[in-house]
């Protein structure tokens, strides 16, 4: 099994924040803080998860890199995409995961 280094893109972080942003403004800091806690310890199982994981069947994930894979996450409401490069998983994108639908 080979485990590789998991690094967040830029449009990734800036879902995270968005997601802190939302979290803060409807719980408390504790919760947002305890929730993201959550959601980034289940996207480091990634480092040794990834290679076993299917390429996506679902469109629209491949609309953020060809060989997209997806992760859902935080009891299924969320949903990473990522993608395998070199030694890196790569997080290209997190979403509700209502919209991986098609």
């Amino acid at each position: 099994m080979r485990e590789y280094l998991v690094d967040y893109d830029v449009e990734a972080e800036a879902d995270l924040s968005k997601l802190r942003d939302w979290l803060i403004a409807n719980r408390s800091l504790e919760g947002a803080m305890e929730y993201l806690q959550m959601l980034r310890s289940e996207v480091a199982e990634l480092s040794y998860l990834a290679d076993s994981l299917p390429k996506c069947k679902y469109r629209m994930p491949l609309l953020f890199h060809s060989k997209a894979k997806t992760l859902p996450v935080c009891h299924r409401k969320l949903t990473v995409i990522f993608h395998i490069d070199g030694e890196y998983v790569i997080v290209d994108k997190i979403l509700p995961s209502c919209m991986i639908t098609y």
